[in-house]
């Protein structure tokens, strides 16, 4: 049982943190930052779990204090990656009844995601084919769920005639083209946040023929929160903000 494991069974109680479960807890960080980092440039195969140790500067023999195998780092990489992406996008249409709002919530949420959180982001989109069985399919299971929440919203904007009918591809191309962000933008650029998520959000809307009363929308024409709400939704702590100390 993993020392996160262990604490969830303790009695309300004892679960006030000691000096030394916070190091614990701060040590496990580490070590997933730090496999996050690399599996994000070498990819799961080409990452050891002696290279995670080192890199981290950990004697392997404590390592597998926190973990058995790189396996185990691996899912719980994809597992708080996929949770932060599903809880912010949930809490970002939560109140927004309309479709065309709806859909560039979603849009936003997940572009911000992508774009403050690249390297979990790419370990999550691009190492699932390293899981296998049970794991495999809880992981899967997760990315349905949050795809769920896309198709839910672009079907019910169709029914109400907000948006055109252009089936599954167009979800599918909504979500690959903001997941591509995690690949290109830097926060340095000349693009922010907020202008990152209006101009997606107006193509999203284009690509779904949106329009409210005979009148084409676009993100300016929407009432939105402001993009601030997003990013504190989309904080994510195993997302690495620099090269590992041991590299």
């Amino acid at each position: 049982m993993s020392p996160v494991a262990s604490r969830r069974n303790l009695p309300a109680r004892s679960r006030t943190p000691s000096a030394q479960q916070t190091k614990s807890e701060q040590t496990e960080l580490k070590l997933l930052q730090t496999a996050t980092w690399l599996f994000s440039e070498r990819g799961f195969h080409g990452t050891s779990i002696r290279d995670i140790a080192d890199a981290a500067e950990v004697a392997v023999s404590a390592l597998y204090y926190y973990t058995n195998s790189k396996d185990r780092l691996l899912e719980e990489i994809m597992r708080r990656s996929l949770g932060v992406l599903t809880s912010s996008a949930e809490a970002a249409v939560d109140g927004f009844g309309e479709p065309a709002e709806r859909l560039a919530l979603l849009v936003g949420s997940h572009a911000v995601f992508h774009a403050r959180n690249p390297r979990s982001a790419a370990v999550t989109d691009h190492e699932f084919t390293a899981l296998s069985g049970k794991v495999r399919r809880e992981i899967l299971g997760l990315r349905d769920n949050y795809e769920a929440l896309w198709k839910s919203v672009c079907e019910a904007g169709v029914r109400d005639g907000t948006f055109a009918e252009r089936g599954s591809v167009a979800r599918l191309a909504l979500l690959q083209m903001t997941t591509g962000i995690a690949h290109w933008y830097r926060a340095r650029g000349e693009l922010g946040v907020p202008e990152l998520w209006e101009q997606f959000a107006t193509m999203s809307l284009s690509l779904m023929g949106a329009e409210r009363d005979g009148e084409r929308l676009t993100f300016a024409s929407l009432e939105l929160p402001a993009a601030e709400l997003l990013i504190d939704r989309a904080h994510l702590p195993i997302e690495p903000r620099r090269k590992p100390s041991g590299i």
